[in-house]
């Protein structure tokens, strides 16, 4: 049974009533579950359903009517609470009005609580008192819209932060953490969204030539940047470093022979969230560097303070445009690298990784980077 096949026989089920079947049947089509982000969130949230029952609550499958709303309903509790976790969320009333009007549970909530936050603590304080903690003034965090009308600014002052979308309600969520980010004075901020590429690489290719800014922030919609001073630090070393063409977050110190950058150490820090829980990445580098030269960085969140045509003449998938960037970065004679970083500047809400076009991709990096003739231009 495929997917969508799947999903149907799923909502039948709550159409009738029989939440207890729910989780059986996508245990007996275990693979097709765990290789669909959606179908692998319902089957966890269904222990949310097994205690209400075990405490005779009404239970979350009966408070929604399809699969839709229920990973909609998940996805907008997950968000409010990530926003308290991080300091992104302005006021407590909507969070508590979401709360009543959508009748979550106390086991909801904690359970979501465990799936999606760092800091359960600070999280379960901030709802109880009702309380966030303090803010920056609101001069510091202007909302890019009313940056982008800051007129007669040179384009060197400018950070274009582009997203490639398809999914309106992450990038919305993206753009929020990107309202909440401290702009030093004299900088302009401004959003790209792409939306119904066909590539990431043409999808950046396009933002490339749209934007004029010097400062280009590419990240995926799922990427939410919690550092608020994100801005400032990457100015700071490109501004240090007239060589540096290219900061991640993650990258890979030398990129192995198989291609796959997993494959061997990397360094930096990141919040990732698979499904049921946000693990902390983290693999850090001596304190005496400000940052330390990758041969590849994780395209989660990629930063450039120039531009290089992405190469969607080879890349045309999903897959392998991150390290297909970074060599083409050192192709040019720049450097890329990851900032030594006390804590993760991001989280990334990425679920399973979709591999189905990764090993042909691969291939292609392979036969155009990963020569001896390429290893030995490369010399740092």
């Amino acid at each position: 049974m495929d997917a969508d096949q799947l999903k149907q026989q799923v909502n039948d089920l709550l159409k009738n009533g029989k939440y207890d079947d729910i989780k059986p049947l996508l245990l007996s089509y275990k693979d097709t579950t765990e290789h669909d982000n959606d179908l692998a969130m319902v089957c966890y949230l269904c222990t949310i359903c097994e205690r209400e029952k075990a405490a005779g609550e009404q239970v979350l499958f009966s408070k929604i009517s399809d699969m839709d709303e229920l990973l909609d309903r998940y996805t907008a509790l997950k968000f409010y609470l990530r926003r308290i976790d991080f300091d992104a969320l302005d006021e407590m009333e909507s969070f508590y009005q979401f709360l009543l009007q959508n009748r979550i549970s106390s086991y909801e909530l904690l359970r979501v609580i465990d799936f999606s936050v760092v800091n359960r603590d600070k999280v379960l304080r901030a709802i109880n008192e009702g309380m966030l903690p303090d803010r920056m003034p609101d001069a510091d965090r202007m909302d890019t819209a009313d940056k982008a009308r800051d007129d007669g600014r040179d384009v060197s002052d400018t950070f274009c932060f582009i997203i490639c979308t398809n999914n309106a309600v992450y990038s919305q969520e993206c753009i929020h953490y990107i309202n909440h980010l401290r702009v030093p004075d004299g900088i302009q901020v401004n959003v790209l969204t792409v939306e119904e590429a066909k590539s990431l690489t043409s999808a950046y290719n396009e933002a490339m030539q749209c934007s004029e800014a010097k400062y280009k922030v590419y990240l995926h919609h799922d990427t939410f940047i919690i550092n608020p001073d994100f801005i400032e630090e990457c100015l700071r070393i490109f501004r240090a470093n007239p060589q540096i063409g290219m900061i991640g977050n993650v990258g890979v110190g030398k990129m192995p022979p198989t291609g796959v950058m997993w494959d061997a150490d990397r360094y930096g820090m990141l919040y990732e969230q698979h499904i049921y829980e946000t693990k902390l990445l983290s693999n850090t580098f001596s304190d005496e560097l400000p940052y330390m030269e990758v041969d590849a960085i994780d395209g989660f969140l990629m930063v450039t303070q120039y531009d290089i045509p992405w190469r969607e003449d080879l890349f045309c998938k999903w897959d392998f445009y991150d390290c297909s960037q970074s060599m083409e970065f050192w192709r040019k004679g720049y450097q890329v690298v990851v900032p030594n970083m006390k804590r993760p500047w991001c989280v990334h809400d990425c679920g399973f990784i979709n591999l189905q076009n990764y090993d042909g991709e691969k291939e292609k990096f392979i036969a155009e980077y990963l020569t001896d003739a390429e290893e030995g231009q490369k010399d740092r």
